[in-house]
């Protein structure tokens, strides 16, 4: 097998791994993404129903703005415990797939320039 052959053929190899590599990367980056905006909603939510007890029942009663601002400061704080280790998760992962794939670009050099040197040998 040619050196160039050979160079296709193991840059295919390196393609055909790459998205098993990085498979669920995506996914993670979305679920990083969305739980602080689904937090930020039920935040906005409870605001709203806090807002709406103290136009029912006047500022007067802070048992009625309770339940409204516990809802939104739990959902703030749900958002944000699926999205820190989300973020964190994401990167680990990402770092690992991506140091997986410069090692692959590595051994390919590596395999082409071995082969060239045996070419020219013969």
């Amino acid at each position: 097998m040619d050196t160039e052959t050979l160079e296709l053929k193991l840059s295919e190899g390196v393609l055909k791994e790459t998205p098993k590599l990085e498979s669920g990367l995506t996914l993670l980056k979305i679920i990083a993404a969305v739980a602080p905006l689904m937090g930020l909603l039920g935040t906005v939510t409870g605001m709203i129903i806090t807002f709406q007890a103290i136009t029912i029942f006047g500022a007067g009663d802070p048992k009625a703005m309770a339940g409204g601002i516990s809802g939104a400061l739990i959902t703030t704080v749900l958002g944000l415990l699926v999205a820190i280790p989300t973020v964190l998760l994401h990167t680990v992962v990402n770092g690992r797939a991506q140091r997986i794939i410069h090692i692959l670009d590595e051994q390919t050099t590596g395999m082409i320039a071995e082969h060239t040197e045996a070419n020219l040998r013969s």
